[in-house]
């Protein structure tokens, strides 16, 4: 009896260690965003990409006061900022293509 007993007791304390505990947590899909800024002369084009529960795509013209003032686009991602997003990187590069002026990119990915 007493070895039946200790047995019923092993099984118990597995099953409780199997079910008892959580595994494997239940991730809350996150929302992503990716902002890419481009010179266009006297203004950047801000292209806005959002992926989550619904997808949007933004297309926005900024004035700038020269070639490299991304204020403008930076006061955007502030706003985003300021509704929760968080920068998980960024980047800027720039492209030459031939026969055309060097053009330069700013990349942001943001979540939340």
């Amino acid at each position: 009896m007493n070895k039946s007993k200790s047995i019923i007791l092993a099984l118990t304390l597995a099953v409780t260690a199997l079910f008892g505990f959580k595994q494997y947590e239940q991730v809350a899909l996150k929302e992503t965003m990716t902002v890419i800024v481009s010179n266009r002369g006297s203004s950047m084009l801000v292209n806005i990409s959002i992926a989550g529960d619904k997808s949007s795509f933004v297309q926005k013209r900024i004035k700038a006061e020269n070639k490299h003032d991304y204020s403008g686009a930076l006061r955007i991602i502030k706003e985003h900022q300021d509704k929760g997003w968080q920068i998980k990187n960024s980047s800027y590069a720039t492209s030459i293509e031939p026969d055309s002026d060097q053009d330069y990119y700013m990349y942001f990915f943001l979540e939340r």
